[in-house]
């Protein structure tokens, strides 16, 4: 398998996620077997939404983080889940055509991936336990992902929620991407690292660090994803209160 990696540093929320999914697309039609680790920031605060999540919870979003001029912009993500406030996290992604991986059951896959987010946390002098191993905490009903444990979150041993993560999968491909909330002790280089290390652990294959222009290049029609997640970020305003959505800035790439 080949094993690629990359960090974006900090790029826009519609870039972000453009990328997450071309990049998911590209994977579908490889003739063989590769997985791509990267690492990315975030320009502004951004407020990612889940692909399923209602456009009425901003205004709840928006009351629950306080002052709500703090949030520059929102982008609805490509996989599930709820709400999360980025720029204090670092964000990653593990996407792959694996056949082995693909087998897995949703339960198994996402345990490899936050295996090795958890891996590389303890790298870096971080004691975690999976949220599985801590009990449960009942906010079904809640819209913010930072309240909510699944069985593949990471929590601090004070039980904080370290790291969350979600899944997307299409026919011949998978992406897992999550935040882990790391800074300002730990920075997107260290993380980074600690990830490629962790995933050659994994894997047994050797990696190769590709630069952010080698990461575009892979993908045939760039524009055409930019422009798919902004026109989905502009109808998240469009559909907005005007008071909840007036102060976020529109749709950047």
């Amino acid at each position: 398998m080949r094993l690629l990696a990359f960090p974006s540093g900090a790029q826009s929320g519609i870039y972000n996620m453009a990328l997450d999914e071309a990049l998911l697309e590209w994977v579908r039609v490889q003739q063989e077997p590769v997985l791509l680790v990267r690492t990315y920031c975030w320009k502004v605060p951004t407020l990612s939404l889940g692909v399923n999540q209602k456009v009425r919870d901003l205004d709840f979003l928006l009351r629950y983080y306080g002052q709500s001029q703090a949030i520059k912009a929102v982008v609805r993500r490509p996989t599930g889940g709820r709400a999360i406030l980025h720029g204090q996290d670092i964000s990653f992604a593990f996407i792959t055509n694996q056949p082995q991986i693909l087998k897995q059951g949703l339960k198994e896959a996402y345990a490899i991936f936050s295996g090795i987010v958890q891996q590389a946390m303890e790298t870096l002098g971080l004691q975690t336990q999976l949220a599985a191993d801590a009990g449960t905490r009942d906010y079904l009903r809640s819209p913010v992902c930072f309240q909510t444990h699944t069985p593949s979150d990471l929590l601090a041993m004070d039980g904080r929620k370290l790291s969350g993560s979600a899944q997307l999968r299409r026919a011949g491909g998978l992406l897992q991407h999550g935040a882990a909330f790391l800074a300002p002790a730990i920075q997107e280089e260290a993380f980074f690292e600690a990830l490629c290390q962790a995933s050659v652990a994994k894997f047994g294959e050797h990696l190769r660090v590709l630069s952010q222009a080698q990461a575009e290049a892979l993908i045939t029609d760039w524009p055409h994803w930019l422009a798919i997640y902004a026109n989905a970020s502009s109808e998240i305003l469009a559909s907005a209160s005007t008071t909840s959505g007036s102060h976020l800035l529109p749709a950047s790439r």
